[in-house]
């Protein structure tokens, strides 16, 4: 018989099927889920399993058991490739949903390197990029001076001239030319 899935490197001496020498050596390598999936695919396709085996593989979660809901898109070598990863998505899976679901370690299956690309990309394009913030006192910032901020962004003391000691303390030069044309209008009337 032609070679199916991991399980058909197990088979029993007269290649007919498995016996529980076959679950043995196979869970060397395997988990009992990955195991299960695997003869699950070679009794569908003809193959004999013993009953022994059969009772043993009781205890575990194969094609379409609640507790391994991405064994029916395990691999031929008993992984979650790139085809597996996008049979999932084609099925309605989210690449987030599939990466948890992996790691959670009920399916006994890990993603191999192009199936992690997959999704690493995945997760790229669906993360739209943060906008960097605008700088302080640039023209998509804003000046908060009301918030006690000055014009270049800068926390400044909230309050008046008074309260934060004029404008020459508060930024370092004096008032504004049309603020010292005012007072001195108003100390020295033109009239």
């Amino acid at each position: 018989m032609t070679w199916l899935n991991f399980m058909s490197d197990y088979r029993n001496p007269s290649g007919t099927g498995f016996g529980m020498g076959s679950w043995r050596n196979a869970r060397n390598n395997y988990s009992g889920n990955q195991i299960k999936v695997a003869l699950q695919r070679q009794g569908q396709a003809g193959m004999n399993i013993g009953p022994g085996l059969r009772t043993k593989m009781q205890g575990y979660q194969g094609l379409g058991h609640a507790n391994n809901p991405l064994g029916q898109f395990q691999g031929a070598h008993g992984n979650f490739g790139l085809t597996s990863y996008n049979a999932a998505k084609g099925a309605g899976w989210a690449p987030q949903d599939i990466y948890d679901e992996i790691a959670s370690g009920r399916s006994g299956m890990f993603m191999p390197e192009e199936a992690m690309n997959q999704y690493r990309a995945d997760i790229a394009a669906a993360t739209p990029a943060p906008e960097p913030a605008p700088l302080p006192g640039s023209q998509t910032g804003q000046a908060n001076v009301g918030a006690g901020y000055n014009s270049l962004g800068i926390k400044t003391k909230v309050g008046s001239d008074l309260a934060t000691g004029g404008t020459k303390k508060a930024f370092g030069r004096n008032k504004k030319k049309k603020d010292m044309i005012a007072a001195q209008l108003s100390i020295n009337p033109l009239t």
